[in-house]
């Protein structure tokens, strides 16, 4: 199984995110784009496990989870991630106050990392995948579009709550990948006086 830790996104949200989606999908750029049932954030991407594998990294994620308290993300824009110079990603920009986001994400590193998977070497960039580029063809009509919707040009899209980590199989299949969900984990309720409250 070929698994990975995710947040959900709230389905109006979601909704938004499709809409922009459409609009940069009337250009000819060659993109596989991913569906909106499959929208997620991925925190850790844990790699090839046994099913042997599962109870201990399910008990994991909860001790994981159980350390950081329900909190709000936004959506600041949408942008790209390149990759040797070439762009390979359109994606969504996530906002976390307080980077509670970053905070989830290195105790799962290391809850994930006691058990034999890798650590991760680079500091996480919360984003949602909207698609994959396949090929630099009209790939700059795309990007003139994508700058309409740059965290300069527009109000943050949010907030809404992650009160749950999700661990998640990556599925392959030929029509493109599919997700499958294994377990959640739930977070502690934020308190009445969290900072996070003030951002909601």
């Amino acid at each position: 199984m070929r698994l990975f830790v995710a947040l959900d996104v709230r389905g109006d949200i979601g909704e938004q995110l499709f809409a922009w989606q459409r609009r940069l999908q009337q250009t000819p750029a060659q993109v596989r784009w991913v569906r909106p049932d499959q929208y997620h954030i991925t925190v850790k991407f844990i790699g090839f496990a046994e099913t042997a594998q599962l109870d201990p990294i399910c008990r994991r994620l909860d001790q994981a989870a159980a350390q950081v308290p329900a909190f709000p993300l936004v959506i600041q824009g949408l942008s790209r991630l390149e990759s040797r110079g070439k762009v390979r990603i359109i994606m969504a920009e996530i906002g976390s106050p307080g980077r509670r986001i970053t905070r989830l994400h290195r105790l799962i590193d290391q809850e994930m990392g006691a058990l034999g998977f890798d650590l991760d070497t680079r500091p996480l960039r919360p984003h949602l995948t909207l698609g994959r580029v396949r090929s630099n063809h009209s790939l700059n009509k795309l990007l003139r579009r994508l700058e309409h919707y740059n965290a300069d040009r527009m109000d943050p899209l949010g907030p809404w709550w992650i009160s749950e980590a999700l661990l998640m199989e990556s599925i392959p299949s030929p029509e493109g990948t599919s997700y499958r969900r294994l377990h959640r984990a739930p977070l502690p309720p934020a308190a009445p006086s969290d900072p996070a409250n003030h951002h909601a």
